[in-house]
């Protein structure tokens, strides 16, 4: 069996049912390797999510698992210096590091970019060590678009044309600076970097920035964009073949997860002619890339390969328990986070 990576996949700590169910469903498109991006979740505390990736790394034998782990920026670690943070990460054998700071709701939240120089120090760590970096920057452009916008993306706090939130040039020019200064970062933007209506600048982040490389995941108006000009978009996949992985953004929230693959799969498959697949409540209507096999096998895994490596890291246990009990020192007395308590106090006892 060929082996086939997703390289973006989110898991909710609590859910446990939940996630084993979706990473049989993933085991069952015939995907072999998976990477986990950690969400920080500021209704709780970011490292639970790390810690439970880890834990079905260490746990779930069916498919090989790689972990992103995600830095504190505003919670009770933020004080500690974040190049220290993704120490501790990747010292409890995350694979990666996965950051949310270029979303425009979370970069509002954080109150600085990427290239602020806190980060700095990490970033060059990250750099030196060539680790994996997956980065979420930005969204559709319709988001900031009162007449374009979908209640939908309204109702998810989605809509950014306010005039309190970074414009998509600012979150991009922050972006741009970041990666001057560590132009050696082996860094994956999320979501096609929200380029597929612009060919061009897609073009020049390739030539100017050789590290980069895009996922596939979906955003939703990703392969609209790539369907208006199906040809010129056929031959830059061809030409970028060594820059693009497969992603769908499966979540054990969601229950849309097969279709989001069967998406993203028969995207890059079918030929130039219009197809019709359902996919988040709707079908989806949109020509295929129409890639030839060495690509679409580039896409599948071997990118995501030269992305992660060959291997997962070695977990280390005593290092895990030691940030649960870390955080658990927090919010031990606090009545609002029993259910995170019980969920460290059960972990470190099966640990």
């Amino acid at each position: 069996m060929k082996k086939f990576a997703d390289t973006h996949v989110h898991v909710k700590y609590e859910e446990n049912e939940k996630t084993i169910a979706m990473f049989d469903e993933i085991k069952s498109k015939g995907v072999t390797d998976i990477a986990i991006q950690c969400l920080v979740k500021y209704e709780d505390y970011g490292i639970l999510q790390n810690l439970a990736a880890l834990n079905y790394k260490k746990t779930y034998e069916r498919l090989k698992i790689r972990v992103f782990g995600n830095i504190d920026d505003i919670g009770p670690f933020s004080h500690i210096p974040y190049e220290r943070q993704a120490e501790a990460l990747l010292d409890m054998g995350c694979d990666g590091i996965k950051m949310l700071n270029g979303k425009p709701d979370t970069r509002k939240l954080f109150g600085k970019g990427l290239d602020h120089e806190s980060y700095d120090k990490m970033l060059s760590l990250l750099e030196e060590r060539g680790t994996p970096v997956l980065i979420h920057s930005g969204d559709p452009e319709t988001n900031w678009d009162v007449t374009k916008v979908s209640p939908d993306v309204i109702a998810r706090g989605w809509f950014y044309g306010d005039g309190t939130f970074l414009t998509p040039e600012e979150i991009y020019a922050e972006k741009f600076r970041m990666l001057d200064k560590h132009p050696k970062l082996n860094v994956t933007f999320a979501h096609f970097f929200f380029l597929s209506n612009k060919m061009d600048e897609a073009r020049r982040v390739f030539e100017t920035y050789p590290n980069v490389k895009f996922d596939l995941t979906p955003g939703g108006e990703m392969f609209y964009g790539f369907s208006k000009d199906i040809d010129a978009w056929h031959d830059f996949f061809e030409e970028y073949s060594d820059r693009l992985l497969f992603g769908t953004d499966s979540y054990s929230t969601k229950d849309c997860n097969s279709q989001i693959s069967d998406l993203v799969l028969k995207a890059i498959t079918h030929d130039r002619t219009e197809f019709s697949t359902p996919c988040y409540g709707r079908d989806f209507v949109i020509k295929g890339l129409d890639l030839c096999e060495e690509t679409v096998d580039k896409i599948k895994y071997k990118n995501f390969e030269r992305f992660v490596g060959s291997e997962p890291a070695a977990i280390d246990i005593e290092a895990m328990k030691k940030a649960a009990n870390a955080i658990l020192k927090v919010i031990k007395d606090d009545p609002n986070e029993k259910h995170n308590v019980l969920w460290i106090e059960k972990f470190c006892e099966e640990n």
